[in-house]
């Protein structure tokens, strides 16, 4: 029987192998980054130039066509503005405005008059009350409310509707956020 044992300790790895297989990766990457410098640049560019027509288009856009007065081009622009102040009002969500507030009005309170202020979340609340101690709680449930800040009283008034009968109008203004 004839034995033989392996002297070598440690692994043997083809070196001339792995350098090759390193240096065609490094080679690999070194091509990707360069391709990817150059869509870098290129869409940097592109951005520019977009940049540079959107620029010009905007101040086309701004400026008075020829033939038409500065007057009527005022006055145009300021109707467009007009406009589109409409437009941004009636994108208000009418519905959850109104449900917040219902859900916030307390029993004893009835509402007359809800109308927007110049800012979209500014509102002011009118109505009428059996007695001033509702208003208050009204207030109250308002201001602890996390829909409704910047509560005030803005007036009341007592109205006597008879000998027994008496009640309190009222004009509240807040912001209402959804």
């Amino acid at each position: 029987m004839r034995y033989t044992i392996n002297l070598v300790t440690r692994t043997h790895l083809d070196q001339r192998l792995v350098n090759k297989f390193a240096y065609g990766a490094i080679t690999l990457l070194v091509l990707i980054t360069g391709w990817n410098v150059s869509r870098v640049s290129s869409n940097m560019g592109e951005q520019n130039r977009l940049g540079a027509e959107i620029a010009l288009i905007q101040n086309k856009l701004g400026a008075r066509p020829s033939g038409i007065s500065e007057a009527d081009f005022s006055r145009q622009k300021t109707h467009i503005k007009f406009y589109n102040g409409i437009i941004n009002r009636k994108s208000l969500n009418w519905l959850s405005l109104l449900e917040l507030i219902e859900n916030a009005t307390p029993e004893g309170i009835s509402l007359s008059s809800l109308s927007p202020g110049k800012k979209q979340e500014d509102w002011k609340l009118e109505g009428h009350a059996k007695s001033f101690k509702f208003v208050q709680q009204y207030l109250e449930k308002l201001e602890s409310s996390k829909n409704f800040s910047n509560v005030m009283l803005l007036s009341h008034q007592s109205l006597a509707l008879g000998e027994k009968t008496h009640s309190v109008n009222f004009v509240i203004s807040c912001k209402v956020t959804n």
